[in-house]
């Protein structure tokens, strides 16, 4: 069977490779995103579906992306990409059958159907970037929600809002990669990126080990919230930063240590984990779109 062409569609770099049904990756590249061009993008977009010869295209994307239509709605950072139909587009110009999906709801479908998250009956999936991403898949479906909404885990308020700007006091501005970065970066005077921050912390830097506290902090009650009110029986972390060691059991004894006395450790009931493919998710997820649509 002809694999998928499946597109990973980001603010810095466009992915792409072909996926076959197992979710393994026969081959793959990549091109830099002119932002400021949405014409740009999807001229090489059609050069490259032009020189494959593949069952159908998937597209993973930020921002409200509606899978029904085929529609990017809003939330997209390319110039002219916000209300553009990609499966008319593509789907019109290559007669080929088209997916199109958010990126974090793909990587919840990729950890799914074919990673960490098989045989879940609840999977959540929450990544940690430049802000605070998630899916869910539920009874064997991915949930979206009213208006495509629910998995927005990064809006969850974590320590209360004590300031007039509410946006200042949720999971993305206190959880994220980038929240990190700025309030190190902001102490320091310096320009640390995430895994400098955290070798810093290793060598008993002070500044970064409270920061990297606070964001171990924002990230479990982001866990513990999510946990208590949906009951997944796998939550899964993911983002690049997921791949360190030390990670998991950090928050994890986080996790622990947030446990109300009346109530089981979630750790014995939830199985907390990362996510298996990292910066593939969004190919593999793709796939993983393409073959759940009712054109498959």
């Amino acid at each position: 069977m002809k694999p998928v062409l499946c597109f990973d569609i980001g603010g810095t770099l466009v992915k792409y490779g072909l996926v076959d049904e197992t979710g393994r990756i026969l081959t793959k590249g990549r091109f830099a995103t002119d932002r400021g061009n949405g014409q740009t993008v999807l001229a090489e977009i059609d050069r490259i579906i032009e020189s494959c010869d593949v069952r159908g295209v998937s597209f993973s994307c930020p921002g409200f992306a509606d899978d029904e239509t085929g529609e990017i709605a809003a939330g997209n950072v390319i110039a002219g990409f916000n209300g553009l139909n990609l499966r008319e587009r593509i789907g019109g110009r290559h007669g080929l059958p088209v997916a199109v999906e958010n990126d974090a709801n793909c990587a919840a479908l990729a950890e799914y159907v074919f990673g960490a998250g098989q045989g879940s009956r609840g999977l959540a999936v929450m990544t940690l970037g430049t802000g605070v991403g998630g899916g869910l898949v539920l009874n064997g479906k991915l949930w979206k929600g009213n208006r495509s909404m629910a998995g927005e885990f990064g809006f969850l308020f974590v320590h209360g809002i004590h300031t007039d700007c509410p946006e200042e006091e949720i999971l993305s501005a206190h959880g994220s990669v980038r929240a990190l970065t700025e309030a190190v970066n902001r102490e320091l005077g310096t320009d640390l990126d995430g895994r400098e921050i955290f070798d810093r912390a290793a060598a008993q830097d002070p500044i970064c080990r409270k920061h990297i506290a606070h964001f171990l902090d924002s990230v479990a009650m982001g866990v513990y919230n999510v946990a208590y009110t949906l009951a997944p029986d796998t939550i899964l972390i993911g983002g690049a930063i997921s791949s360190r060691e030390d990670l998991l059991p950090e928050i994890r004894q986080r996790v622990s240590a947030l446990t109300p006395s009346f109530s089981l450790d979630l750790n014995e009931t939830t199985k907390i984990d990362r996510c298996r493919f990292g910066n593939d998710a969004g190919l593999i997820g793709a796939c993983a779109s393409f073959l759940q649509s009712d054109f498959r």
